[in-house]
C-alpha cells in the first residue's frame, strides 16, 4: 500500500513538473507557401490581415541559387512585413529528379544561411521535400540516406548556430509501395532504423496534411490521408518509433485545387469550383486553429502558372485572387510577437573629461542597430544605473532598421560638490568617468601652474559648449 502511495505521489509531481511544451505559445497559425522572394508583401496582406500579425511564409531555397544580397533582402522585407520564414531546403534538377544532397551541401548551405540577419530568433529550416518519391530524391528511395542527411544537417546547423530550429521533410502521406514513391510508415521506420533518434531531435514536425485520395477528401476526413495526416504522424512517431518529445506541427504544404485550369488533363479531375474550394479551405483553417499542437499553417501555393499545378495557385494568371485569397484574407487572426534579438554597438561617444560644479552638458552616443528587430517599432530604452545617468529612450515615431545608427543626446547635470561622477547604462559597455572643478576658484593663472592647468580647462569648456549649442 505504501509502495502504491508513493507511485500516486509521484505522478502527480509529474503532472506539474512537466516542462510547458514548445507548441504552448499561441501564434498567428495563418501562412501560405510561395515560391518567389519578391510575393513577400502580397503574402503578408494575406496573413497579417483582420487582426494578424506574424504570420508563416515557407519558400525553397536551392543550392544552387546563395546569392547573399537576394536572400538579405527577402529576410529584410520579412522583418519589415512581419513574417516569419520556413526555408526549405533544395538542391537542383538532374536527369528529370532533384539532385540528392551531400554533405558538402549541408555545410555550404547552413553557411550561407548562417551569415543571413535573420527577422526572427527562431531559424526554421525544412530538410528537403518528400524524399518518398524517387523525383525528390535523385530518382531512388532511399530512407536511410534521407535520415543520415537529416542527422547531418542537424549537426551541421545547430553548430554554426543554436538558434536554427530543424524540420524534417514533409511526407507525400498518399503515397503508396512501388517503384516510384514509398508508403510513408514503411520510410519512417527505415529512417528509425538507421537512427533510433533522429525524431526526437528535431525542433519541430513538417507535415503535408492534403485531403485526399486525388484532393478532393473533405474537411471531416480522417486519417493519414486527410488534412489530419499529422495527427497520424505524431501518432505514429511515439507509438512505434521511439518520439518521446511535443513536437511543434507546420503544415507546410496542404490545400484543395481548383477546377480553374488551362490544362486539360486537370480539367478532367474531379476537382472543385473556386468557390467550393475556398469554403472547404477556411473550414480546414476553422479546424487547424482548434489545435494548439499547429504553430503554423503555409498552403501551396501563392502564384503557380505552370500546369499541372497552377490548379494550386491562388492568384489567377491575370494577376487577379481566386476566391480563397479574399475568403481566408477575411478570416479573423491573431497577433502575436516571434522572439527576436534587439542588440546594439556604440560607434561614437562623446563626453566632457571635466565639468564644473553645478552646471549642465550634453553628451553624445551614437548607436547602430546590429540585431534583428526595427528600433521603434517598440520603445528601446536603456536604464541609468545611478543618478547622473539619466535614462535616454527612442520612442515609437522614429525606426531605426538592422545596420542603421542613431544619435542619442544625454542630458548631464553636475552636482554642486564632490571631485568625480560616473555615467554607466544597462546593457551598454561604454562608462564614463568625469572630474568635477569649481571656476569660481580660478583667479589668476599667474598665481601657480595648478592654477593655470584649471583656467586653460574652464576655456576648453566654455568652447566645447559653444560647438554643442551651434550643432
Amino acid at each position: 500500500m505504501k509502495k502504491v502511495f508513493i507511485s500516486f505521489i509521484f505522478l502527480i509531481l509529474s503532472l506539474f513538473l512537466q516542462p510547458t511544451a514548445i507548441y504552448a505559445q499561441k501564434t498567428n497559425q495563418f501562412g501560405i507557401h510561395i515560391l518567389e522572394t519578391g510575393e513577400v508583401k502580397q503574402a503578408a496582406a494575406l496573413v497579417n490581415s483582420n487582426g494578424g500579425d506574424w504570420g508563416f511564409v515557407t519558400i525553397v531555397l536551392r543550392d544552387n541559387d546563395l546569392d547573399s544580397d537576394k536572400w538579405q533582402k527577402f529576410f529584410d522585407q520579412c522583418r519589415q512585413w512581419h513574417l516569419v520564414p520556413l526555408i526549405r531546403l533544395a538542391t537542383h534538377v538532374e536527369n528529370e529528379a532533384w539532385a540528392k544532397p551531400n554533405h558538402a551541401t549541408i555545410e555550404q548551405m547552413s553557411q550561407f544561411l548562417n551569415q543571413l540577419n535573420w527577422p526572427v530568433k527562431n531559424r526554421y529550416i525544412i530538410v528537403f521535400n518528400e524524399p518518398n518519391h524517387i523525383q525528390e530524391w535523385g530518382g531512388e528511395i532511399a530512407p536511410e540516406e534521407y535520415a543520415d542527411i537529416l542527422n547531418e544537417s542537424i549537426e551541421k546547423f545547430k553548430a554554426a548556430n543554436k538558434d536554427f530550429k530543424i524540420l524534417n521533410a514533409g511526407l507525400d502521406l498518399a503515397a503508396p509501395n512501388g517503384t516510384e514513391t514509398q508508403n510513408a510508415f514503411n520510410f519512417l521506420q527505415k529512417m528509425h532504423q538507421n537512427y533510433p533518434e533522429i525524431f526526437n531531435q528535431l525542433d519541430g514536425w513538417a507535415s503535408h496534411s492534403y485531403p485526399n485520395p486525388g484532393f478532393i477528401g473533405q474537411v471531416t476526413d480522417t486519417g493519414k490521408a486527410s488534412i489530419q495526416g499529422y495527427r497520424w504522424e505524431l501518432l505514429v512517431l511515439k507509438k512505434h518509433f521511439g518520439l518521446k518529445k511535443d513536437l511543434p506541427v507546420f503544415i507546410t504544404e496542404t490545400g484543395w485545387p481548383h477546377a480553374e485550369s488551362t490544362n486539360a488533363k486537370a480539367q478532367k479531375q474531379k476537382f472543385y469550383k473556386a468557390e467550393k474550394t475556398a469554403e472547404l479551405i477556411e473550414s480546414a483553417f476553422n479546424f487547424w486553429q482548434n489545435d494548439p499542437r499547429i504553430k503554423g499553417i503555409t498552403p501551396f501555393v501563392l502564384h503557380y502558372h505552370a500546369p499541372p499545378l497552377d490548379t494550386f495557385s491562388w492568384f489567377k494568371q491575370n494577376g487577379q485572387p481566386y476566391p480563397q485569397y479574399e475568403t481566408v484574407q477575411e478570416m479573423k487572426k491573431i497577433a502575436w510577437q516571434p522572439e527576436q534579438i534587439t542588440q546594439w554597438e556604440i560607434t561614437e561617444s562623446n563626453f566632457p573629461k571635466f565639468l564644473p560644479l553645478d552646471s549642465q552638458y550634453e553628451g553624445k552616443i551614437i548607436l547602430k542597430n546590429i540585431g534583428q528587430s526595427i528600433w521603434g517599432e517598440k520603445e528601446i530604452c536603456l536604464e541609468g544605473k545611478n543618478q547622473y545617468s539619466l535614462n535616454f529612450c527612442l520612442g515609437k515615431n522614429k525606426k531605426i532598421l538592422p545596420g542603421e545608427s542613431e544619435i542619442f543626446l544625454i542630458n548631464i547635470q553636475a552636482p554642486s560638490s564632490g571631485q568625480e561622477i560616473n555615467l554607466e547604462w544597462e546593457n551598454l559597455t561604454e562608462k564614463a568617468a568625469i572630474y568635477l572643478f569649481n571656476p569660481g576658484q580660478i583667479k589668476s593663472y599667474q598665481q601657480d601652474f595648478f592654477q593655470k592647468v584649471f583656467s586653460l580647462i574652464k576655456v576648453w569648456w566654455y568652447d566645447k559648449r559653444k560647438q554643442y549649442e551651434k550643432y
